[in-house]
C-alpha cells in the first residue's frame, strides 16, 4: 500500500505547552465526523474534534468527555481512546496512569 500525504495537518498542538498528538480515533456518525485522540503537555489527556467531510477539523477538547478521574488507575493520565459502537451504546477503551500499567478502563456515552 502507498498512502498519498498531502501536506494537510488534521490536529494542531493548542498550546505552546502541547508537544504530542497520538492514537486518533474517528467514527463517522450521520451528520459529521468526530475524532477522540491523545494529546500530551504536563500529561496525557483526550482531545475530541469534529468535521464533516473528514478533512477539515474543528477542535474542542471541552468535548472529550473524559478527564481524569482523581481516583485509584486514572487520576492523573488518560489516553489512547479507542472509540466503538455496540448494542446501540457508543463506549470508549482508554489507558490511565502510567501509559495503563495497571489496565485498560471501559466507559460509556452518557448523551447530556
Amino acid at each position: 500500500m502507498t498512502w498519498d500525504r498531502r501536506g494537510v495537518v488534521a490536529i494542531d498542538f493548542s498550546s505552546p505547552d502541547e508537544y504530542a498528538i497520538s492514537r486518533p480515533c474517528v467514527v463517522r456518525d450521520s451528520d459529521r465526523y468526530r475524532m477522540w485522540f491523545s494529546c500530551r503537555g504536563p500529561a496525557y489527556r483526550i482531545g475530541y474534534a469534529e468535521s464533516e467531510d473528514g478533512v477539515a477539523w474543528r477542535r474542542d477538547d471541552a468535548a472529550a468527555g473524559l478527564a481524569p478521574s482523581g481516583g485509584d488507575w486514572d487520576a492523573t493520565m488518560v489516553e489512547y481512546p479507542c472509540v466503538f459502537d455496540r448494542r446501540g451504546r457508543r463506549s470508549m477503551l482508554y489507558n490511565g496512569d502510567g501509559y495503563g500499567a495497571t489496565g485498560v478502563g471501559l466507559a460509556e456515552w452518557e448523551a447530556t
